[in-house]
């Protein structure tokens, strides 16, 4: 499997998933984000860094960083 097929396996069910338990995830991935650098996550997401994003999003899950 090519590692392009991956990522964009990843980005799709992170993205899914912030669908899912983000109240307003829509709006959540097109609203720049201080914590990654200024970059939205759709964008963050697109440029390969799932995993940062995913991070951020555990953050605000688990921790409460907003």
């Amino acid at each position: 499997m090519a590692a392009g097929h991956i990522l964009n396996d990843e980005s799709e069910a992170l993205r899914r998933e912030i669908l899912a338990v983000l109240p307003y995830g829509q709006d959540w991935l097109v609203t720049p984000h201080q914590l990654l650098g200024g970059g939205t996550p759709e964008e963050r997401i697109l440029a390969g860094d799932v995993e940062g994003v995913r991070n951020l999003l555990i953050s605000i899950l688990y921790i409460g960083a907003v």
